[in-house]
């Protein structure tokens, strides 16, 4: 098809030029080329385009019906080109993004109402999801997830380092009382977000050593806000992102546990993308801005 289409070029040119001659100067071929492009085509199509004489050339009727139809083709694949070439290097057009609801909601939104700002020829397409989404089947751009390994089809970018937290709110504390000590957390109810609760236990580091403590669960789910919304009510325990927890811990309305104590796993907030050396100007952009908006984690300040 490629052949085709631009034996159906040169033609154009020598009916535009009148002569092989012209033609050939204009292409920046040969002469005897252009020539045998034209017969190629003759031979392919089992059809007399043009009537050749020693001073000129003129079109058979079947040439002239061909020659209409290849100028439109023509036409339409320059314009067609013209326009991938724009949109790989002009800051305009669609960017797909999927991204985890609790993240998005908080940090991600603020970040692309920013970016929007300075490219406002660009549009963006949010969706907020839990679920892990093939990107290149479900035609997103970039993904950000928090996740320990990535998949290893994409190219991975750490955004920030997702440290989580032991957290419950001053009226569960008031009323059941405050653990000071990783054994004291049998004593307490729990709230489970299965995704940050491996097997139903949380993950702790101390002074080099691993403690996994089962969670008493008294509410469950699948949710981080719905997690994050049944802890500041008071339901028990729960171990959340410092993202999510961090306005809250400022506030007063949460309280940091076992400072001493890293809660495993670390867990990085990757944004992923298709290995594509040719990634539009606009898709390479909004990643370098991403990167360096959360260089350093804004929830983290303070």
């Amino acid at each position: 098809m490629r052949e085709r289409l631009a034996a159906m070029s040169v033609f154009a040119q020598v009916v535009e030029a009148k002569s092989f001659s012209a033609a050939a100067t204009r292409l920046g071929l040969s002469k005897s080329l252009v020539s045998r492009e034209v017969s190629a085509l003759e031979q392919a199509l089992s059809v007399k385009l043009l009537n050749r004489s020693t001073r000129k050339l003129s079109l058979t009727e079947a040439g002239a019906v061909y020659h209409e139809h290849c100028l439109r083709i023509v036409q339409e694949a320059e314009f067609a080109e013209r326009r991938v070439t724009q949109t790989q290097t002009e800051l305009a057009g669609l960017i797909r993004i999927t991204c985890v609801q609790a993240f998005a909601l908080r940090h991600l939104m603020p970040a692309l109402a920013e970016f929007q700002t300075r490219y406002p020829e660009i549009r963006i397409r949010l969706s907020c999801s839990n679920r892990t989404i093939d990107l290149g089947k479900e035609g997103y751009d970039i993904g950000v997830r928090a996740s320990l390994s990535p998949d290893p089809g994409l190219v991975a970018r750490q955004l920030a380092v997702n440290r989580k937290l032991l957290c419950a709110s001053p009226a569960y504390l008031a009323q059941r009382g405050t653990p000071r000590r990783l054994e004291e957390l049998a004593g307490h109810e729990g709230v489970l977000f299965p995704p940050l609760a491996p097997k139903g236990a949380w993950g702790f580091s101390r002074d080099g050593h691993t403690h996994h403590v089962p969670v008493n669960a008294r509410f469950e789910t699948d949710d981080m806000d719905a997690a994050h919304a049944a802890v500041l009510a008071g339901l028990g325990l729960g171990v959340l992102p410092a993202y999510v927890a961090a306005a809250d811990l400022r506030l007063g309305r949460l309280v940091q546990l076992l400072r001493d104590c890293q809660v495993l796993p670390e867990i990085g907030i990757q944004m992923v993308y298709l290995p594509n050396r040719t990634l539009p100007l606009r898709v390479r952009t909004l990643i370098d801005f991403l990167v360096q908006r959360f260089e350093t984690a804004p929830w983290e300040a303070g």
